[in-house]
């Protein structure tokens, strides 16, 4: 609000609604940076070519304590050789010396051919970066390749599966059935005269889920993009559970929740005692079946279950506790992210044991197989 008051008082047409306008544009952003803030100030402050320069000058000023107005990093390439060599080109005639208000990208005069172009091809190299994390095993990821895919990862997690509660809300279309009370109440209004009815339908509300995610050691390279997926469906509904398990049961909901979502990820993987160890996939069922099963969390839930299979305890005691699970949820679906591999078997006794109880088997091992998952848990309404 400061600096858009500052604005006006540089002759800036900038009214108050835009200060909340900028406010969510902020928000929106998953990994802040100066050059993220500039744009999305600038697109969402001015929308005057004039005011460019006054914006500019006043971004340098009131963010950096600068009087200087260094250009910051474009997120296109320059238009040309001489742009890049320091020496703008202006159209109408002659070289220019730098542009006035320094913090945004060279404007040409009247290359909005030009800045077509390079919208163009910088909006197909970041559709192309996407394409290629969709089909990107998580085992090749890195920190740069962690940061770009978390923005879809985000999307595929916010689209919360629904179901249909037992109650009602007022209703124009679809399955609905008469709401006698509004209709005799607005019937007062025509003399006792129903000439209008009013309806309703069942509410549909955010389905409860729980995700049981394996951290060993064989999961280590899935775990982190899978906590992700985790974490932005706990933000993105009400209801939403998630537990780690190697040799023991860690809950991570709440810490998966508060704070900012990258700091709170890194908190949540740091407090899981047996990161990157052993597992015991049976008896970690049997202590959340024992712990929060009874309490009612699954009741009515979808159940999800993230793991190789890999079982190095007793294979007896996890079908028994998937038995007790699948009884208790609504659904039960098992992730392995080795399913992705097109000559995989369920060899491993603890998956071949597990695939006897479970309702549906995914694979999970890059964002297009989390999309299949979010698909399929819409046909689960």
């Amino acid at each position: 609000m400061s600096f858009r008051r500052g604005l006006a008082e540089e002759g800036v047409a900038c009214g108050p609604s835009r200060s909340a306008l900028a406010a969510e544009a902020l928000r929106a952003l998953d990994e802040r940076s100066r050059n993220d803030v500039y744009w999305a100030l600038r697109s969402t402050l001015i929308s005057r070519p004039e005011d460019r320069d006054a914006f500019d000058r006043l971004f340098t000023r009131f963010w950096t304590g600068q009087t200087a107005t260094p250009l910051p990093p474009s997120r296109s390439a320059p238009r040309d050789p001489e742009a890049q060599a320091g020496r703008p080109r202006n159209r109408r005639g002659g070289d220019q010396g730098a542009d006035a208000g320094g913090g945004a990208p060279a404007d040409d005069g009247d290359g909005d051919g030009d800045e077509t172009e390079v919208g163009e091809a910088q909006s197909g190299a970041v559709a192309s970066a996407y394409e290629r994390l969709g089909s990107l095993d998580f085992r090749a990821y890195g920190p740069e390749e962690l940061a770009l895919a978390r923005r879809l990862i985000t999307r595929a997690a916010q689209q919360v599966p629904r179901r249909r509660s037992r109650r009602l809300e007022p209703s124009h279309v679809g399955r609905r059935r008469i709401d006698f009370r509004r209709t005799v109440r607005d019937s007062m209004r025509t003399e006792g005269e129903p000439l209008r009815r009013a309806w309703r339908t069942r509410k549909l509300v955010p389905r409860r889920m729980v995700f049981l995610v394996d951290v060993s050691g064989s999961m280590r390279d899935y775990a982190v993009p899978i906590l992700l997926f985790c974490q932005m469906a706990i933000r993105a509904g009400r209801g939403t559970e998630t537990f780690a398990f190697g040799t023991r049961l860690t809950r991570l909901t709440p810490h998966l929740r508060a704070g900012s979502a990258a700091a709170a990820l890194e908190r949540a993987v740091r407090i899981v005692p047996d990161w990157a160890g052993g597992t015991r996939i049976g008896a970690n069922l049997k202590a959340f079946n024992d712990d929060w099963g009874r309490s009612g969390m699954t009741r009515g839930a979808i159940v999800t279950i993230v793991s190789d299979g890999w079982e190095r305890g007793d294979v007896g005691l996890l079908e028994e506790e998937l038995a007790r699970l699948q009884r208790t949820s609504r659904t039960l679906l098992w992730l392995n992210p080795l399913a992705g591999d097109s000559g995989y078997e369920p060899l491993a006794a603890g998956m071949a044991a597990a695939l006897r109880h479970v309702d549906g088997f995914l694979p999970a091992h890059n964002i297009a197989s989390l999309e299949g998952f979010v698909t399929r848990l819409a046909q689960l309404e």
